[in-house]
């Protein structure tokens, strides 16, 4: 896997390439994920439903949608990664043409081709068009928790915790996260920790650090959570990184 991650502004082209892995369910809190099949085969299940995509297919992959992905070796799957705050707070226009001068880069660097471009683009049209109408509707009071895990994954939140937070049940707040989330409050808190450790790691603090202050047992322990949800070891990570469009 290979990122391409352009420094002024919250997006990032992914490309994974010869491996063989289904992620488990999971979802992105602060990004649209958009994703073009380049070569083979790759079957995605979102929300309960099962789609098959071949090269040339793409989809999005809206915020807090649970999905899974599995791609053989011989695929190769592009995705584009598009912060939602800069999807909501940055007009239409100028998101535009922002999102075409990195496309461009991303063509002019032999990351991808014009045809990949062009398909691409209206997709991320799309999401800076309709942004506001594509969010998941959640309860109030998970949506609390939901955002004080997503800032603070590394603290230990106990479920007795969460569900005082919002007047519930413990038996109550693990049914209604899961049926809101798609996952239960420790499995989304793990994966949030793994987000942000990623941003961590961009800011190139060591791994047995990162570890540490994520609240991992061991970097062993962190190195296996990691390695599940993004699909590469954290060193393999670092090494995957690229700056692009540093100059848009």
């Amino acid at each position: 896997m290979r990122y391409y991650q352009c420094e002024k502004y919250p997006i990032e082209f992914v490309l994974s390439e010869n491996i063989d892995k289904c992620f488990d369910c999971h979802n992105h809190v602060g990004n649209y994920v958009i994703s073009l099949v380049m070569q083979g085969e790759v079957t995605v299940y979102l929300e309960s439903r099962k789609f098959v995509c071949h090269e040339g297919d793409a989809f999005t992959i809206p915020p807090y949608a649970v999905h899974s992905v599995c791609q053989e070796r011989d695929a190769r799957l592009l995705s584009m990664c598009i912060g939602t705050a800069f999807a909501a707070e940055t007009d239409s226009e100028t998101a535009e043409v922002i999102v075409r001068e990195l496309l461009n880069d991303a063509v002019g660097q032999g990351i991808f081709g014009e045809a990949q471009k062009e398909k691409l683009l209206p997709f991320a049209r799309a999401v800076f068009r309709g942004w506001d109408k594509g969010g998941k509707e959640m309860d109030a009071g998970i949506k609390i928790l939901t955002d004080k895990i997503t800032c603070y994954p590394e603290q230990e939140l106990s479920i007795e915790t969460l569900a005082a937070d919002i007047f519930v049940s413990k038996y109550y707040l693990i049914r209604k996260f899961r049926n809101s989330v798609g996952m239960t409050p420790h499995q989304f808190c793990i994966q949030n920790r793994i987000r942000k450790s990623q941003r961590l790691l961009d800011e190139e603090k060591t791994i047995s650090r990162i570890a540490a202050e994520m609240g991992f047992y061991d970097q062993s322990h962190f190195d296996k959570a990691f390695q599940k949800i993004v699909g590469i070891s954290p060193s393999e990570y670092i090494h995957s990184k690229k700056q692009i469009g540093q100059s848009t």
